[in-house]
């Protein structure tokens, strides 16, 4: 009976210095596991400011979306100061001149002729006009972030205002990203445009898209304008999205993701 004992006895031991060696070594390998990041979603919602009703809708949406408005519109700098109340970031949507001379970046663009003092006024004009800006994009600017000195000028001041920049991506050619990188500038580029073509089973294959693309990579940014479809469309769609696992989060909170700078072979939009 004694040796029952002391035989069981070490047997216990043994199991609970082998569940104290489990807890130590894989304790924290769990923890890391029980951690790990959500796939994040930005989506941005681009060219607001010249109508009331689609910047109140944006507002609206669920969610931490990013709004990119444009400087010089009736509505923007109303929304620039009610966004946050609303849980929504606010960027310079900053016109800029495009590769086609048919496409106008309208009034208070920034411009491949200008020269740098000329532009540096021109982009604090912009600035100047919208309160709360974290971060900066580009409207149109296939012409304007394909050359190296303007992007050069831009970055600069966007250093000196503690300002990420997020590209549209309207031409292959963009030196945004390195200009970007060189400078120190926290960087993003858009990956998917919703709603190039307005129609619903577009905008919905494009958000499924996108979502698919955050679980994969980790992380995916995506365009979006105030058409009443998209909005309609992205109002249903984004509880579920986070519901289904996938953080919908502002530009400035996805900084720091693993997002490559540059792809080579990414589509882009001509504007």
């Amino acid at each position: 009976m004694v040796y029952f004992l002391l035989f069981f006895n070490k047997k216990i031991k043994a199991i609970l210095w082998y569940l104290i060696l489990i807890a130590l070594f894989y304790g924290p390998y769990a923890t890391a596991l029980g951690k790990q990041e959500k796939p994040k979603l930005v989506i941005v919602i681009d060219d607001i400011g010249h109508q009331r009703a689609s910047a109140e809708a944006a507002l609206a949406l669920p969610g931490r979306l990013t709004l990119a408005l444009l400087p010089f519109t009736p509505f923007s700098k109303e929304v620039a100061v009610k966004a946050s109340d609303f849980g929504k970031e606010v960027i310079l949507h900053s016109p800029m001149s495009a590769i086609s001379p048919s496409k106008d970046a309208g009034f208070g663009a920034l411009t491949s002729g200008q020269d740098e003092k000329y532009f540096l006024q021109t982009f604090n004009s912009q600035l100047n006009f919208l309160p709360g800006v974290r971060g900066v994009s580009n409207h149109m600017g296939s012409a304007l972030t394909s050359q190296k000195i303007p992007m050069q000028w831009l970055m600069e001041q966007l250093k000196l205002r503690n300002l990420y920049f997020l590209d549209s991506r309207t031409t292959k050619l963009s030196k945004a990203a390195r200009v970007a990188e060189a400078n120190g500038v926290p960087y993003l580029e858009r990956k998917f445009f919703l709603d190039n073509v307005v129609n619903q089973q577009s905008i919905i294959r494009k958000i499924e898209e996108a979502v698919n693309y955050s679980r994969k990579e980790g992380l995916a940014v995506a365009i979006g304008h105030p058409y009443p479809k998209t909005l309609m469309l992205l109002s249903e769609r984004l509880p579920e999205i986070e519901r289904n696992g996938v953080d919908l989060v502002w530009a400035s909170q996805a900084l720091t993701e693993p997002s490559s700078l540059i792809d080579e072979n990414f589509k882009y939009s001509v504007r």
